[in-house]
């Protein structure tokens, strides 16, 4: 699979170390750096992108701009490339605000690509796109294979972990930990790590992105022992 990935920042460049850390060897991933610096207010996207050397072609692109104005561009860099399927998550409602996600869905709408904005990215599952679903077979919502012995875990396996790498820290550290505290020591171990979500209270959730990652955390050592 052919994977760009869009970054302007701390939270961008810590997925891409782990993604590239763990993906198939057979994914070919180059990355393009965004501007920090971006106007609040960008009048000409197409002029904004000129000089980030966009072409190719792409089965999968991950866009993690960390403002407002980087998401704006968008809709501009996808005419410039071509591209079967976007991720653009967004773990601080602030970089990407309701209103502006419809309105790039709205502006790319004739576009024959598909696109998720997964809030947060730990939260992304298989949607039935093919380069979507190859992603979502490594990274995305966790998928664990525990084992347990004389009450406690003893190992966990990670089938599917979180982009940011939570997932696998989580996982190194629970090995030990009493059955019925697993859950909530591995929604604890994520935030710890640090998770890169915002701990301000998102609208889109009614709760802290960094918690939403917690409880999925949980839920997932809680599945795992059910199986």
């Amino acid at each position: 699979m052919r994977l760009l990935v869009f970054t302007q920042g701390h939270y961008g460049e810590r997925i891409l170390e782990n993604i590239r850390t763990h993906a198939p060897r057979d994914w070919i991933i180059s990355r393009i750096s965004l501007p920090g610096d971006l106007p609040p207010i960008i009048e000409e996207p197409e002029e904004a992108i000129d000089g980030l050397g966009l072409e190719g072609e792409w089965d999968l692109v991950i866009f993690m701009g960390e403002s407002p104005s980087a998401f704006s561009l968008l809709p501009a860099i996808l005419e410039s490339i071509s591209a079967s399927a976007i991720i653009a998550p967004a773990d601080d409602y602030s970089w990407l605000p309701l209103g502006l996600e419809r309105q790039i869905k709205s502006e790319i709408e004739h576009m024959d690509v598909s696109i998720v904005f997964p809030r947060t990215f730990c939260t992304l599952a298989p949607t039935g796109d093919p380069a979507i679903d190859e992603f979502a077979r490594v990274f995305g919502s966790p998928r664990l294979r525990l084992e347990t012995e004389d009450g406690a875990v003893r190992s966990v396996k990670v089938l599917r972990g979180a982009p940011c790498g939570s997932t696998r820290y989580m996982a190194e550290r629970l090995p030990g930990t009493r059955i019925e505290e697993a859950g909530s020591r591995a929604g604890t171990l994520v935030q710890i790590y640090p998770c890169l979500a915002s701990r301000r209270v998102d609208r889109h959730f009614g709760d802290a992105p960094i918690h939403v990652a917690g409880h999925i955390a949980q839920k997932a050592v809680e599945r795992a022992m059910e199986e």
